[in-house]
């Protein structure tokens, strides 16, 4: 009787020990997540989910970029093209864009803490 307490012991400090891993490692992979806020006339990258037959080592899965048009609460974001061609994508197949525009001003999004 007493093997099978020590036993039920074991597996009680390992589960807690579990669980508490498992709290650490939630708080450092939470710790770097940032929320993305985009606004209207924002410049960003959209994601191309339909590169699986020919990939290519060096092809961009982001293409773009384009202008943000309209932002709805439930997430979807209105996006315009080059040719003035609006659409709607998800916001989470998108992200902010931060290189050169063409006129030359430099958009970028920096964190600091």
């Amino acid at each position: 009787m007493s093997q099978l307490n020590e036993l039920d012991e074991f597996r009680y400090h390992a589960y807690t020990s579990s669980s508490l891993y498992k709290k650490k490692m939630k708080y450092l992979q939470d710790k770097y997540i940032h929320n993305k806020k985009f606004k209207e006339s924002d410049l960003v990258l959209l994601f191309n989910s339909r590169l699986r037959m020919f990939p290519g080592k060096l092809k961009s899965k982001w293409s773009g970029p384009f202008e943000v048009v309209n932002v709805t609460p439930f997430g979807a974001l209105d996006l315009k093209n080059k040719n003035d061609e609006v659409f709607r994508a998800n916001e989470h197949r998108v992200k902010h864009y931060l290189g050169k525009v063409d006129d030359g001003h430099i958009v970028a999004v920096l964190h600091f803490k």
